[in-house]
């Protein structure tokens, strides 16, 4: 599974008083565009929950470059640069018309529901690779 894409247009209820997409809306897309890499890979948070596991972002560096505007139709793709013991490394680059506005990169680490830190299951491990 090399990548994926998710395409959002721009909303008024995105922008802020500038018209200038806020900048917390990029987090969400990007959670977005992590959904839609594991599902096409075949499994999706609702299943990581049935098997007892939650997914939180612990790390986050994003770089803005450029700023998306009002009905702009922003693309997020999305990859796994790596799969450690407990974590899952993911870029994104956002795209406005193939340019570049944005990149970033998340650190998301498996749990339990009582917060306990665990190994990506083999399970998991293989869908992603």
């Amino acid at each position: 599974m090399n990548k994926s894409v998710f395409s959002h247009r721009v909303i008024y209820a995105d922008t802020d008083h500038f018209g200038v997409v806020y900048y917390a809306r990029y987090l969400e897309w990007m959670e977005a565009g992590r959904s839609e890499l594991l599902r096409k890979g075949g499994i999706s948070y609702a299943d990581y929950e049935k098997m007892g596991f939650f997914v939180p972002v612990v790390k986050l560096d994003i770089e803005y470059q450029s700023p998306a505007r009002y009905d702009d139709i922003v693309d997020v793709e999305t990859r796994i640069e790596k799969i450690g013991n407990s974590s899952i490394h993911f870029t994104y680059d956002i795209k406005v018309k193939d340019k570049i506005i944005a990149t970033a990169k998340t650190v998301n680490v498996f749990i339990t529901r009582d917060g306990k830190k665990v190994n990506v299951p083999d399970e998991v491990r293989n869908i992603l690779k």
